[in-house]
Protein backbone atom coordinates (compact mmCIF):
# COMPACT_ATOMS: atom_id res chain seq x y z
CA UNK A 1 0.00 0.00 0.00
CA UNK A 2 1.46 2.96 -1.39
CA UNK A 3 0.21 7.10 -0.44
CA UNK A 4 0.42 9.37 -3.59
CA UNK A 5 -0.48 12.79 -4.78
CA UNK A 6 0.85 13.81 -7.60
CA UNK A 7 3.66 11.76 -7.39
CA UNK A 8 4.39 11.14 -11.36
CA UNK A 9 8.08 11.78 -10.84
CA UNK A 10 9.02 9.42 -8.11
CA UNK A 11 6.17 6.05 -8.03
CA UNK A 12 7.87 4.49 -11.11
CA UNK A 13 10.66 3.41 -9.35
CA UNK A 14 8.38 2.53 -6.30
CA UNK A 15 6.50 0.49 -8.52
CA UNK A 16 9.68 -1.71 -9.86
CA UNK A 17 10.95 -1.61 -6.59
CA UNK A 18 7.85 -3.79 -4.69
CA UNK A 19 6.70 -5.14 -8.45
CA UNK A 20 6.50 -9.05 -8.07
CA UNK A 21 7.10 -9.17 -4.35
CA UNK A 22 3.12 -7.89 -3.23
CA UNK A 23 -0.35 -6.79 -4.83
CA UNK A 24 0.40 -2.91 -5.14
CA UNK A 25 -2.37 -0.29 -3.92
CA UNK A 26 -2.01 2.93 -4.70
CA UNK A 27 -4.06 5.10 -2.24
CA UNK A 28 -4.22 8.32 -4.03
CA UNK A 29 -5.22 11.17 -2.72
CA UNK A 30 -6.75 12.76 -6.13
CA UNK A 31 -3.92 13.26 -7.89
CA UNK A 32 -4.09 15.89 -11.08
CA UNK A 33 -0.91 14.47 -12.54
CA UNK A 34 -0.03 11.13 -14.50
CA UNK A 35 0.09 8.46 -11.13
CA UNK A 36 -2.95 7.14 -11.68
CA UNK A 37 -1.40 6.08 -15.28
CA UNK A 38 1.77 5.22 -14.34
CA UNK A 39 0.52 3.11 -11.26
CA UNK A 40 -2.15 1.51 -13.66
CA UNK A 41 0.65 0.53 -16.34
CA UNK A 42 2.42 -1.23 -13.67
CA UNK A 43 -0.24 -3.59 -12.85
CA UNK A 44 -1.27 -1.54 -9.63
CA UNK A 45 -4.67 -0.82 -8.24
CA UNK A 46 -5.62 2.80 -7.96
CA UNK A 47 -7.69 3.99 -4.69
CA UNK A 48 -9.02 7.09 -4.57
CA UNK A 49 -9.21 8.48 -1.54
CA UNK A 50 -9.14 12.11 -0.02
CA UNK A 51 -7.48 12.75 3.35
CA UNK A 52 -7.90 15.04 5.85
CA UNK A 53 -4.46 16.25 5.41
CA UNK A 54 -2.65 13.16 6.73
CA UNK A 55 -3.51 9.31 6.65
CA UNK A 56 -3.37 7.44 9.35
CA UNK A 57 -6.39 8.62 10.87
CA UNK A 58 -8.91 5.69 11.81
CA UNK A 59 -11.83 6.62 9.09
CA UNK A 60 -8.94 6.44 6.18
CA UNK A 61 -7.52 3.25 8.03
CA UNK A 62 -11.03 1.35 8.32
CA UNK A 63 -11.58 2.08 4.04
CA UNK A 64 -8.03 0.95 3.26
CA UNK A 65 -8.70 -2.35 5.70
CA UNK A 66 -11.88 -3.11 3.90
CA UNK A 67 -10.14 -2.52 0.58
CA UNK A 68 -6.96 -4.88 0.76
CA UNK A 69 -8.11 -8.12 -0.03
CA UNK A 70 -4.57 -9.77 2.01
CA UNK A 71 -4.18 -10.07 5.47
CA UNK A 72 -1.21 -8.64 5.45
CA UNK A 73 -0.06 -4.88 4.48
CA UNK A 74 2.68 -2.82 3.87
CA UNK A 75 2.41 0.68 4.84
CA UNK A 76 4.24 2.59 2.45
CA UNK A 77 4.85 6.11 0.68
CA UNK A 78 6.10 7.30 -2.87
CA UNK A 79 9.64 8.51 -1.10
CA UNK A 80 10.30 5.52 0.28
CA UNK A 81 12.71 2.30 -1.21
CA UNK A 82 13.13 -1.20 0.56
CA UNK A 83 16.70 -2.88 -0.60
CA UNK A 84 16.34 -6.76 -1.86
CA UNK A 85 17.75 -8.14 1.29
CA UNK A 86 14.90 -5.51 3.25
CA UNK A 87 12.20 -7.43 1.27
CA UNK A 88 13.81 -10.82 2.00
CA UNK A 89 13.82 -10.56 5.61
CA UNK A 90 10.02 -9.35 5.85
CA UNK A 91 9.17 -12.12 3.56
CA UNK A 92 11.22 -14.71 5.70
CA UNK A 93 9.10 -13.24 8.84
CA UNK A 94 5.66 -13.26 7.41
CA UNK A 95 6.22 -16.80 6.28
CA UNK A 96 8.08 -18.04 10.01
CA UNK A 97 4.12 -17.92 10.75
CA UNK A 98 5.61 -16.22 13.83
CA UNK A 99 4.69 -13.29 14.49
CA UNK A 100 1.54 -10.78 13.14
CA UNK A 101 3.99 -7.42 12.72
CA UNK A 102 7.14 -6.52 11.53
CA UNK A 103 8.67 -3.43 13.18
CA UNK A 104 10.97 -1.68 10.56
CA UNK A 105 13.43 1.48 10.95
CA UNK A 106 13.47 4.13 8.21
CA UNK A 107 16.60 6.02 7.36
CA UNK A 108 16.56 9.88 5.98
CA UNK A 109 18.55 10.88 2.95
CA UNK A 110 18.16 14.82 3.01
CA UNK A 111 19.60 17.07 0.03
CA UNK A 112 20.75 13.79 -1.64
CA UNK A 113 22.83 12.95 1.82
CA UNK A 114 22.49 9.24 3.78
CA UNK A 115 22.01 11.12 7.20
CA UNK A 116 22.67 8.12 9.21
CA UNK A 117 19.89 7.61 12.38
CA UNK A 118 19.08 10.93 12.53
CA UNK A 119 15.95 11.23 12.71
CA UNK A 120 15.39 7.58 12.20
CA UNK A 121 11.84 6.38 12.86
CA UNK A 122 11.21 2.74 14.27
CA UNK A 123 7.42 1.37 13.23
CA UNK A 124 4.82 -1.15 13.02
CA UNK A 125 5.43 -0.93 9.15
CA UNK A 126 4.24 -4.49 7.60
CA UNK A 127 1.35 -5.78 9.41
CA UNK A 128 -2.27 -8.13 9.35
CA UNK A 129 -4.92 -6.22 9.26
CA UNK A 130 -6.08 -7.07 12.79
CA UNK A 131 -2.69 -6.78 14.16
CA UNK A 132 -2.92 -3.04 14.85
CA UNK A 133 -5.48 -0.62 16.39
CA UNK A 134 -6.20 2.98 14.83
CA UNK A 135 -9.11 4.27 16.61
CA UNK A 136 -8.42 7.72 18.04
CA UNK A 137 -5.26 7.82 16.46
CA UNK A 138 -2.87 10.98 16.53
CA UNK A 139 -0.79 13.00 13.98
CA UNK A 140 2.81 10.94 13.48
CA UNK A 141 1.37 8.15 15.66
CA UNK A 142 0.62 5.06 13.99
CA UNK A 143 -1.65 2.65 15.72
CA UNK A 144 -1.63 0.97 18.81
CA UNK A 145 -0.49 -3.47 18.90
CA UNK A 146 -3.04 -5.42 19.94
CA UNK A 147 -0.79 -8.53 19.98
CA UNK A 148 1.93 -9.34 22.72
CA UNK A 149 5.37 -8.40 21.83
CA UNK A 150 6.34 -11.84 21.58
CA UNK A 151 4.44 -11.51 18.38
CA UNK A 152 6.32 -8.11 16.74
CA UNK A 153 9.34 -8.99 14.91
CA UNK A 154 12.40 -6.03 15.30
CA UNK A 155 14.28 -6.40 12.46
CA UNK A 156 17.77 -5.52 12.67
CA UNK A 157 18.11 -1.65 12.27
CA UNK A 158 22.02 -1.96 11.17
CA UNK A 159 21.17 -4.41 8.51
CA UNK A 160 16.94 -3.53 7.53
CA UNK A 161 15.45 -0.65 7.14
CA UNK A 162 13.44 1.67 4.78
CA UNK A 163 15.29 4.72 2.63
CA UNK A 164 13.52 7.75 3.21
CA UNK A 165 14.33 10.02 0.14
CA UNK A 166 13.43 13.65 1.19
CA UNK A 167 13.64 15.31 -1.78
CA UNK A 168 11.83 18.87 -0.51
CA UNK A 169 13.07 22.20 -0.85
CA UNK A 170 13.07 24.64 2.24
CA UNK A 171 10.54 26.55 0.49
CA UNK A 172 8.13 23.46 0.26
CA UNK A 173 8.94 22.32 3.99
CA UNK A 174 7.33 25.55 4.88
CA UNK A 175 3.90 24.70 3.41
CA UNK A 176 4.34 21.12 4.66
CA UNK A 177 4.88 22.54 8.42
CA UNK A 178 2.03 25.17 8.51
CA UNK A 179 -0.32 22.18 7.71
CA UNK A 180 1.25 19.80 10.29
CA UNK A 181 1.66 21.96 12.85
CA UNK A 182 -1.85 23.12 12.22
CA UNK A 183 -3.81 19.62 13.10
CA UNK A 184 -0.92 18.98 15.69
CA UNK A 185 -1.90 22.26 17.53
CA UNK A 186 -4.73 20.97 17.97
CA UNK A 187 -4.16 18.17 20.01
CA UNK A 188 -1.31 20.09 21.93
CA UNK A 189 -0.67 21.79 25.64
CA UNK A 190 2.40 24.34 25.11
CA UNK A 191 4.87 22.98 27.51
CA UNK A 192 6.18 26.39 28.43
CA UNK A 193 9.81 27.90 27.67
CA UNK A 194 12.33 26.03 30.02
CA UNK A 195 10.88 23.00 28.42
CA UNK A 196 10.77 23.83 24.53
CA UNK A 197 14.49 24.89 25.12
CA UNK A 198 15.13 21.89 26.98
CA UNK A 199 13.72 20.11 24.38
CA UNK A 200 15.39 21.81 21.33
CA UNK A 201 18.98 21.38 23.28
CA UNK A 202 18.25 17.88 24.01
CA UNK A 203 17.24 17.27 20.11
CA UNK A 204 19.79 19.02 18.51
CA UNK A 205 22.91 16.59 20.87
CA UNK A 206 21.18 13.39 19.82
CA UNK A 207 20.08 14.02 16.72
CA UNK A 208 23.20 15.60 15.10
CA UNK A 209 25.60 14.38 17.56
CA UNK A 210 24.83 11.03 18.88
CA UNK A 211 22.85 9.50 15.96
CA UNK A 212 25.04 10.85 13.24
CA UNK A 213 23.91 13.71 11.40
CA UNK A 214 26.96 15.49 11.48
CA UNK A 215 28.73 12.89 9.21
CA UNK A 216 26.40 14.00 6.67
CA UNK A 217 27.69 17.89 7.00
CA UNK A 218 25.09 20.26 5.64
CA UNK A 219 22.80 18.29 4.86
CA UNK A 220 22.85 16.54 8.38
CA UNK A 221 22.72 19.86 10.19
CA UNK A 222 19.68 21.48 7.60
CA UNK A 223 17.93 17.97 8.64
CA UNK A 224 18.46 18.90 12.15
CA UNK A 225 17.36 22.48 12.17
CA UNK A 226 13.98 21.97 9.77
CA UNK A 227 13.19 19.57 12.54
CA UNK A 228 13.33 22.39 15.09
CA UNK A 229 11.95 24.52 13.47
CA UNK A 230 8.96 22.72 13.42
CA UNK A 231 8.96 22.25 17.06
CA UNK A 232 9.23 25.64 17.46
CA UNK A 233 6.23 26.55 15.19
CA UNK A 234 4.15 23.93 16.61
CA UNK A 235 4.66 25.91 20.30
CA UNK A 236 3.96 29.25 18.81
CA UNK A 237 0.50 28.18 17.13
CA UNK A 238 -0.45 26.14 20.50
CA UNK A 239 0.55 29.11 22.46
CA UNK A 240 -1.88 31.34 20.25
CA UNK A 241 -4.35 28.28 20.26
CA UNK A 242 -4.72 28.40 23.90
CA UNK A 243 -4.70 31.90 24.33
CA UNK A 244 -6.96 32.91 22.13
CA UNK A 245 -4.22 35.27 20.23
CA UNK A 246 -5.89 35.49 16.91
CA UNK A 247 -5.04 38.40 14.79
CA UNK A 248 -8.41 40.55 15.78
CA UNK A 249 -7.61 39.90 19.17
CA UNK A 250 -3.87 41.39 18.55
CA UNK A 251 -4.83 44.01 16.94
CA UNK A 252 -7.48 44.76 19.79
CA UNK A 253 -4.06 44.89 21.95
CA UNK A 254 -2.12 46.51 19.74
CA UNK A 255 -4.38 49.34 19.64
CA UNK A 256 -4.56 50.15 23.09
CA UNK A 257 -1.28 51.10 23.17
CA UNK A 258 -1.30 53.12 19.82
CA UNK A 259 -4.47 54.98 21.22
CA UNK A 260 -1.93 55.97 24.22
CA UNK A 261 0.25 56.89 21.92
CA UNK A 262 -2.46 58.85 20.83
CA UNK A 263 -3.80 60.49 23.78
CA UNK A 264 -0.08 62.30 24.37
CA UNK A 265 -0.28 64.31 21.55
CA UNK A 266 -3.64 65.98 22.31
Amino acid sequence: MIFTYNEEKRIERVLRNLTGWANILIVDNHSTDATKDIAEKYGATVFPNKNVGWVEDEKTVDLIKETVQTPWIYWGFADEMLDRATLTEIVNAIDSNKYKIVNLIRKNFYYGEFCHDAYADRLNRVFEKTALDFSENKIHSFGKATVPESQICYLDEKKYYVRHFISNTAKIYLATIDRYTDIEAEKTKYSGNFMLFARLGKQFLKQYVICGAYKAGKAGLFLVLQMMYYQCILAMKTHELHNGLSVTKIEDKNNVEREEILSRLS
